[in-house]
């Protein structure tokens, strides 16, 4: 409860004072500002849904807020519409656009992503400048603020309208981030890979988020228009999405607060590179706050040498250059660059991550309770083991050009066992494991769950299909919690619509995700660090946290691949005894394992390859001894043994490595 005053509080007194402006300021241009930082609020919540979640560099925002400047002020100098059908078309365009560029562009990653987006800014930007006879070209286009309900939209009434959207956004946004919908946009952030294989759809989740993000802009852009209520195409080119770009950063990803914390810098910049006295103050106050951070961490060894220095000498440039340069607005560029190098090296988290953590300490701002787990029957529900065959693979196989990593597998997993699938590096069980969960497409052969064909090629189909899996290396969300990690892939609770959550009508749903992922962690012996993100739990901790996150499918096969590797040996018993609780639970298992003593504790059947093919099946006991086991393991086959060198009853059997 405490948590929530504070944080809604805060918001509430904010907005509040926010709202008082226009009766204490009379000053027409200081109120523009004011405008201008609500407009660039909502712009840089959209911004960072891409930046921040989705950790992408969109350097085609500002497209989208030049787009829906134009689309409002077409709409009502050529179709004579009012604001609000203005701002919608203008909304609507920055939806359209967004996703039909996200389509292509987010097949790409990295700077070829940022490319893509950066083309179709200068697009855009060419476009309407071209395009004369629509947008008046490079003379612009002027327009005037239709009223709205009758009343003409004065400065003031103007600047209540863009704060009352961008409270509105504000709460909607809220809202959607904390939902399953902002936990699935962090969690294919840090993994693309499991997030799929949690049936939770890399690619979908990004087009949303990407167009979602792009309709903010044009609602941006749609009050960008009556606030100025003059458009030029060069308005919205490559130096406004760096300064954007820097309020983000210099803000906070992740974070409205940081949104807001960003607006304000980018609209008070202009003002502080004109006014040189009052650039030197703020460039020393930096100075000294950059050098107070790097000698703490420094002492306190929390940062690295060029974390703590290279902020520093970046500030010191500025105050350097604030003394030297006879006009600051000239080295704008190189000021702004300084500024982000400064914040992307020495405050990776923005100035809000900084004061959150600090505020928090400072307040002592509790956790929100967590609820009682859910019964684990209501969660995973024992399931009968019939013994029929549950996971076919018929003459499978996998070939990448030449090499034949899979040559024709055909094995049968019974429902409700342990099946170990085991051999030498090379023989190809990874391979098979990433065929099966739709990693990989097979080159030939079929895959059966239960009688009927598995999807191939799509690890989205086969997560949905019922098959459920860990990674040999480790792929959890980092930046998530424990709970978190387990409630991005629950299975049969998130039922409500886009519009529902938006408006904070899916709580209730919030509730029993969080009780069934918690009962979860309890079985595998994680409740007490569920509210501890997953990048810093132990090694061991993060193997279990992996099973516990796969068994939120509520899977019918669950694979484990080499679920003990790494592990000291208390955790690989822990392990085994967490094998073993899921397994009476009734769910078949498929374990590929190089340690022996835990396939031949767990496991019914092994199946044995070598070359991608299967040498041989059997119980563990069995396939230990078999002479083609021994020859893939020991590199020899066994030798024919001689009288006096014939073991005594009773002594050990050789085993394989």
């Amino acid at each position: 409860m405490k948590r929530i005053l504070l944080l809604r509080g805060a918001e509430l007194i904010v907005f509040a004072c926010l709202a008082t402006i226009p009766l204490l300021v009379v000053n027409p241009y200081a109120l523009g500002l004011l405008t201008l930082l609500a407009i660039y609020g909502i712009l840089l919540i959209g911004l960072d849904v891409t930046v921040g979640y989705l950790g992408q560099v969109n350097l085609g925002h500002v497209a989208f807020l030049g787009l829906g400047a134009y689309t409002a002020g077409l709409v009502v100098t050529k179709l004579g519409l009012g604001m609000g059908p203005a701002l919608l078309a203008a909304m609507a365009v920055g939806l359209l656009l967004g996703g039909l560029l996200a389509l292509p562009a987010l097949r790409l990653e990295g700077p070829q992503f940022a490319l893509a987006t950066l083309s179709f800014a200068a697009l855009s930007t060419t476009a309407l400048n071209e395009l004369e006879s629509l947008t008046g070209g490079a003379q612009g286009l002027s327009l005037s603020r239709p009223p709205v309900f009758g009343h003409v939209l004065t400065p003031p009434l103007f600047y209540w309208l863009c704060m009352a959207l961008l409270a509105v956004v504000w709460m909607l946004m809220r809202n959607l981030l904390a939902s399953q919908w902002g936990r699935a946009f962090e969690a294919l952030r840090d993994s693309p890979i499991a997030t799929d294989a949690m049936g939770v759809g890399t690619y979908r989740h990004k087009v949303a988020a990407f167009a979602l993000g792009s309709g903010l802009g044009g609602l941006a852009g749609g009050l960008y228009a009556f606030n100025f209520q003059y458009l030029q195409p060069q308005s919205f080119t490559y130096d406004l999405m760096i300064i954007l770009l820097l309020g983000v950063v210099l803000g906070g990803r992740k974070s409205l607060w940081g949104a807001f914390v960003g607006s304000s810098v980018i609209v008070l910049l202009p003002n502080l590179l004109s006014n040189r006295h009052l650039f030197q103050i703020f460039s020393g106050l930096g100075f000294a706050a950059a050098l107070a951070a790097g000698l703490r961490g420094l002492a306190k060894q929390t940062t690295r040498p060029f974390q703590a220095l290279a902020p520093v000498v970046a500030m010191g440039l500025l105050v350097v250059g604030g003394f030297l340069v006879e006009n600051t607005e000239d080295w704008r560029k190189a000021i702004f660059a300084l500024m982000l190098f400064s914040v992307v090296v020495g405050l990776p988290e923005g100035l809000m991550g900084f004061l959150s953590h600090f505020l928090a300490r400072l307040f002592r701002v509790p956790h929100a309770p967590l609820p009682e787990p859910s019964a684990l029957e209501d969660v995973l529900p024992s399931r009968p083991a019939d013994g029929a065959p549950l996971l076919v693979l018929e003459d499978l196989k996998r070939h990448f050009g030449g090499v034949k990593a899979v040559d024709g597998l055909s094995v049968s997993v019974q429902s409700g066992a342990i099946h170990g699938l085991i051999g030498p590096n090379g023989s190809g069980k990874s391979t098979v494991v990433n065929v099966i969960s739709g990693l990989y497409t097979p080159s030939s052969g079929r895959v059966l769950l239960r009688g009927s064909a598995l999807p191939t090629g799509s690890l989205f189909r086969v997560a949905r299909a019922g098959v459920a899996r860990t990674f040999q290396n480790l792929q959890l969300f980092g930046e998530l919690t424990a709970l978190e990690n387990v409630m991005v892939a629950l299975k049969g609770v998130y039922r409500s619509p886009l519009p529902m959550v938006l408006f904070g009508l899916g709580r209730a749903e919030e509730r029993r995700a969080r009780a069934d992922a918690l009962a979860l962690l309890n079985l595998i012996g994680l409740r007490g660090q569920a509210l501890n993100k997953a990048k810093d739990l132990t090694y061991g901790a993060q193997r279990f946290l992996e099973i516990a996150r796969a068994l939120a499918r509520k899977p019918d096969l669950l694979i484990l691949d080499e679920p003990a590797a790494g592990l000291a040996h208390p955790d690989v018993l822990q392990q085994i005894e967490i094998i073993k609780r899921v397994h009476q639970r009734g769910i078949t298992i498929i374990l590929i394992e190089h340690h022996m003593d835990v396939v031949s504790e767990l496991c019914s059947t092994v199946t044995v390859l070598d070359g991608g093919k299967v040498i041989a099946e059997g119980a563990p006991d069995e396939v230990k001894r078999h002479p083609k086991v021994v020859e893939a393991y020991l590199g020899q086959p066994p030798q024919p043994a001689s009288p006096e060198s014939d073991p005594q009853p009773g002594g050990p059997a050789p085993q394989p490595a």
